[in-house]
Formats: structure tokens, C-alpha cells, sequence
């Protein structure tokens, strides 16, 4: 798309990606359970939005649900690679997408029987909601002055964690930090950090 790309459109355009992995991933409503065993994606028990049997290593989307990550493009987030990015489409559809999360945002075990993978997997009790870390990194070129020429590149990384009822993002969520970088836009490294290393400042965001 033509554009001197902007951090809010860009932001919109992640956070849409999140929310839609969000979705793709968790399907069915979990509820809190002490689980008494729990199933692995080895298992085969284990199945996506489509009821598909979940395998281990990356699909041909670019999930890896045992290894926490997901390494593609917003075309194939949606696990259905046709051009588009849930029907939409634009210069960022083939933009290189790598997300990261972990184990208490989506685990790779099954431990309430629900054939899901489970959220929200803390000290053993699913709680239904995502909650520890989400990181998103996008790698992409753009046209800059519309003669249909894709002549800048930008680079976007972002950190979300669970924070509890309250947050900004979602009620429940935080962005934490935004690395923006995008020469012909004006844009240069870090854009904002909370102030404290890691993934936040208490121990739930570190789960």
C-alpha cells in the first residue's frame, strides 16, 4: 500500500493480527480445572479451529505450537494463504510476521480435555484466558511515493503482557514496549518501553 507508513495504522494492523491469533488459536471457551492428566500435541487429540489434528514442528502456515512460535506472513496468520489477510488485502499481506508467546498465553499441552490447546495454564489450573507474554515482529517493504515501486523498509517488535482487569489493550493487557524502525517515515529504533527490563514489573507478565 501506498503510505509513509504510519505508527498508528501499523499498530492497528498488529494488534488486528494478535487479536485474530488470539481467536485462531483458542477456539473453544476453557474454564478453570485442575487437570489430572494432560494431553500433548503428540498425542493427536489435540486439534485446530478446523478440528484439524495439531502436529509437532511448523505447519504449513508457519505455526509451531510446540516451540511457542509462529514465523510467516500475515497471509498465512490466518490459516488460509489466498492473498489476502482475512479478505483483506495490501502491500503488508506477504510482510514477514514472526510472533513469540508463552506458555501461559497458550501452552501446548491439553489438561481440561477439551481438545484445545489450553490458556491461561498457571500451577496447573486453566484459566481460560491468555495471560504471561506475547511478542509480534513484522519484517516488510512499502511503496513511499506511489509510482508502484516498493522502495522503503520498516521493521515493527512489540511486547504484550497479561496485566490483570484494567489494562488498556483489550481490558486486560498491556503493550510494553514498541521497537519502530522505518527510515524514509521518519522512524528510529525504540518509540516507548515501560521502565524495567524483561517483561514487565511483576510476576504474573514474567509467566
Amino acid at each position: 500500500m501506498t503510505k509513509s507508513i504510519s505508527m498508528t495504522s501499523t499498530i492497528t494492523v498488529i494488534i488486528a493480527t494478535i487479536l485474530a491469533f488470539t481467536l485462531i488459536a483458542f477456539a473453544d471457551t476453557a474454564f478453570a480445572a485442575k487437570p489430572s492428566s494432560c494431553a500433548t500435541i503428540q498425542s493427536g487429540t489435540i486439534t485446530d479451529s478446523s478440528g484439524n489434528p495439531l502436529t509437532v514442528g511448523y505447519d504449513q502456515f508457519g505455526y509451531n505450537y510446540q516451540a511457542h512460535m509462529f514465523n510467516g506472513t500475515y497471509d498465512s496468520s490466518d490459516r488460509n494463504i489466498d492473498g489476502t489477510y482475512w479478505g483483506s488485502t495490501g502491500d503488508y499481506v506477504d510482510d514477514s510476521l514472526i510472533m513469540k508467546w508463552s506458555d501461559a498465553w497458550l501452552a501446548n499441552v491439553d489438561c481440561n480435555g477439551d481438545g484445545k490447546l489450553d490458556r491461561g495454564l498457571v500451577d496447573g489450573v486453566v484459566g481460560g484466558t491468555s495471560k504471561g507474554w506475547l511478542t509480534n515482529e513484522v519484517n516488510g517493504d512499502y511503496d513511499s511515493d506511489g509510482d508502484g515501486i516498493q522502495d522503503a523498509h520498516y521493521t515493527w517488535f512489540v511486547k504484550i503482557v497479561w496485566v490483570g482487569p484494567g489494562g488498556s489493550l483489550w481490558g486486560e493487557y498491556e503493550i510494553i514496549q514498541e521497537v519502530y524502525n522505518d527510515p524514509v517515515g521518519g522512524f528510529h529504533g525504540l518509540q516507548f518501553k515501560v521502565g524495567a527490563p524483561g517483561f514487565g514489573l511483576n510476576d504474573r507478565w514474567t509467566q
